[in-house]
């Protein structure tokens, strides 16, 4: 009574009490049905399987009953003296070989009515030495009489080596692999083993697989289990009942028997299997019985079972409501928390899937742009994107639309507006919708692109390499050519278009798209898609446009030597190999990469030092040349590197967090640009690695430091959302009810209380 008292008690927790309520009466009702319901299993499983052995035992007397009369048949055959005598005849063709031949079938024929009495559907006897086969009512070849069995002619080797084969001798030799329809055995016994004299001669016996298991009926009925019997030195399984095709002879040899009985799993479901000794025949039988049909002389106790069952359910459900009645209110307040988290879960699920697209095309632009920041990031962006490194070609296709004044007037579009010479669509949400529509029409659903700039789109080409890079360029502008068309002729719209160098890795795709955008420049009314590498850029014009730069910048500052080195590779390949560039020319070159050099050289604090920034010095203020610029940017790549293995840790990022928590402005954006990390890479390494995402875990680092407010200062309650990162104080007020489940105000009036 005292117990029932503790838990009514009002300042005890609602869903402890019921937990530990209904664990209490669940505990005691399992406890009590599960002793009654193994007592009651226990006892008829030992029950039922006792009677089996003894059922099954009895059987297998049965069975060992019949092998031992066809052993004294065996026996008997070998005895006469008709039979030992043809078998001892040459083979010759002669009078005395048939005549010897007529007295030994005459003979065999007096065993007939012996074997209607046993298990043996027919019988014969193999002379090997003249290879004929007699029987009571013929004497012919042994291929004759193969085909006066109606066999399969396709098996009559096998079953010719079988009689030969003294490995086969007393094993039951299926019929069915020598083409029969039946299920019988062939067992076949040497008339010499009985006697102090050789015969060359087999007894071949035809044993019914019917009459053979008809001993077992009465334990492998339709509601029974199933037989296998084996010989234990090398198998020959043949079972009877319910057929089980994952029990093998291994199977029943691996069991652990105890007192003749296993229990085991077979395809599902649970059998208690028994166990005969062996016997004179050599064979051992197992009974697989399933536990279902020991379980199912369990109704008897189904109903008490029901019974307590439902008394205990009644008295949970009775409890229930009284709990519930004495707690109702603190249910609702956690009901209304509850709808309030999931309403707003599914608020940023929503948010979550409308971002989507523009994260997907946040990392096509990063791998065009060279803005991948480590080997991690890189790695995540690939398997998003599923872009594999083997099997693959990539390259960029860069797309310039714009409308073309003659068509669209001609088209009378009405979504077209001719005012004051100046060509506009409804909208530029319409406009690329249009280009949009036909992208997908032509380059697939899920096309990888992003847009540079207005009307402007770069798309990431994945297709399989084949070795003809050529052969792959031209499906890319035939598919291009009919875009163009569709496009023109539909919203009259006029495209051209730039096609990069093939890349086997995505990493590479920033050369690509570099090299896209250079051919468009050359496109014109007649050639309006360009692919790079059919350009002629011999001219005096060096190559070092504003987006490689940018690119060369990333990945200096992101620590990517790899890539730096793969960007000088390109830079002379580009201009060294594929111009001829006058020497004015090569020093514009030069200062244009000096100048990037630099701005990234003094963008670092003057109270950082190091040995690779006097290496970058000294390189810079030397007369400049490309192999000494590529020193300078890998020395520069190195520094970066450190700094980055240092800062780049979700410990740095949380110490940074508990740091600057009270800025209102700490957001995910402030974290990259911080830690030199894309925003989306930012949050999954952030989720990764704390296992809650960023907004949860700055909430929960603010809401720590406003409870040590609460409780440890008399700072003003007004001025908290102040101290603690929030924009205003109803944002604060509504946050930190949910979290503590009363206001501020009210936990400090509480402690002073």
């Amino acid at each position: 009574m005292h117990f029932f008292k503790q838990l009514a008690k009002k300042d005890m927790d609602f869903s402890k009490k019921l937990m530990i309520s209904y664990s209490i009466l669940l505990l005691l009702v399992l406890i009590i049905g599960l002793y009654l319901y193994n007592l009651s299993s226990k006892n008829l499983r030992s029950g039922v399987e006792n009677q089996a052995k003894v059922e099954l035992s009895t059987a297998y007397t049965r069975l060992q009953d019949d092998f031992d009369s066809i052993l004294n048949l065996s026996l008997s055959i070998s005895k006469n003296s008709d039979i030992s005598r043809f078998a001892r005849t040459a083979a010759d063709g002669s009078n005395e070989f048939y005549r010897n031949a007529y007295y030994a079938q005459q003979s065999l024929g007096d065993y007939a009515p012996t074997q209607r009495l046993l298990p043996i559907t027919s019988y014969y006897i193999y002379f090997p030495e003249s290879d004929y086969v007699l029987t009571p009512g013929s004497f012919a070849s042994a291929h004759l009489y193969y085909k006066m069995m109606n066999l399969s002619e396709n098996s009559y080797g096998s079953w010719h080596d079988t009689l030969s084969d003294r490995e086969q001798y007393r094993r039951l030799v299926p019929m069915k692999q020598f083409g029969s329809q039946s299920g019988d055995y062939l067992y076949i016994l040497p008339l010499d083993t009985y006697l102090l004299y050789e015969i060359p001669a087999s007894l071949c016996l035809v044993i019914s697989y019917d009459r053979l298991v008809q001993n077992f009926a009465h334990l492998t009925g339709n509601d029974g289990g199933t037989l296998f019997a084996m010989l234990p030195e090398d198998g020959n399984l043949f079972y009877a009942g319910e057929e089980l095709p994952s029990v093998t002879d291994d199977f029943l040899l691996s069991l652990e028997f105890k007192d003749n009985t296993a229990h085991c799993t077979i395809g599902g479901k649970r059998y208690s299997v028994l166990r005969t000794e062996p016997s004179t025949n050599g064979y051992v039988c197992y009974y697989a019985l399933p536990y279902a049909l020991i379980q199912s002389n369990l109704s008897q106790y189904r109903n008490m079972f029901l019974v307590v069952i439902c008394t205990g359910l009644v008295i949970g459900f009775l409890l229930l409501i009284y709990l519930s009645r004495r707690n109702e209110r603190p249910y609702l307040i956690m009901d209304g928390q509850l709808q309030d988290s999931l309403s707003r879960a599914q608020q940023l699920q929503d948010t979550l899937d409308l971002q989507q697209p523009v994260v997907h095309r946040s990392y096509i632009r990063n791998l065009m742009l060279g803005r991948v920041s480590s080997a991690d990031e890189l790695k995540y962006i690939q398997n998003y994107l599923g872009l594999p490194d083997q099997g693959r070609l990539y390259c960029a296709l860069y797309i310039v639309t714009y409308p073309d004044d003659l068509s669209a007037a001609e088209a009378d579009l009405p979504e077209y507006t001719d005012e004051a010479g100046a060509f506009t669509y409804g909208s530029a949400l319409t406009y690329d919708a249009y280009v949009l529509s036909c992208l997908y029409k032509y380059f697939g659903e899920n096309i990888n692109l992003f847009t540079p700039k207005d009307h402007t789109y770069a798309l990431l080409i994945s297709q399989e390499d084949r070795g003809d890079n050529d052969a792959s360029a031209a499906e890319i502008i035939n598919t291009f050519q009919a875009f163009h068309r569709d496009v023109l002729e539909q919203y009259a719209i006029w495209s051209i278009g730039g096609i990069g160098n093939y890349n086997h890795l995505p990493e590479n795709l920033w050369k690509s798209y570099q090299q896209a955008v250079e051919s468009v420049s050359y496109a014109t009314s007649q050639d309006y898609i360009c692919r790079y590498r059919s350009l002629n850029i011999s001219q005096d014009r060096y190559y070092f446009p504003t987006q490689l730069s940018d690119s060369l910048a990333n990945f200096i500052t992101s620590g990517n030597k790899n890539q730096v080195a793969e960007t000088f590779k390109f830079i002379s390949t580009e201009n060294l190999q594929k111009r001829s560039l006058s020497a004015p020319k090569m020093q514009c070159l030069l200062m244009e990469i000096y100048n990037t050099l630099s701005r990234i050289r003094y963008s670092i604090a003057d109270d950082e030092d190091g040995e690779e920034l006097h290496a970058v010095d000294r390189r810079l203020n030397d007369y400049p040349s490309l192999r000494q610029l590529e020193d300078a940017a890998e020395k520069l790549c190195a520094f970066f590197a450190g700094r980055t293995s240092q800062k780049q840790t979700i410990g740095s990022i949380k110490a940074y967090i508990q740091k600057n928590y009270r800025d209102s402005s700490l957001c995910l954006s402030k974290l990259s640009d911080e830690f030199h990390l894309s925003e989306s890479y930012l949050s999954y390494l952030f989720k990764e690695s704390t296992g809650e995402n960023f907004s949860m875990y700055l909430e929960h680092i603010r809401m720590e430091a406003a409870l040590r407010l609460v409780r440890e200062t008399s700072s003003p309650l007004s001025d908290l959302y102040l101290e603690t990162g929030y924009n205003n104080a109803n944002s604060f007020r509504r946050v930190f009810k949910k979290t503590y489940g009363m206001s501020a105000k009210a936990m400090r009036d509480s402690l002073n209380a």
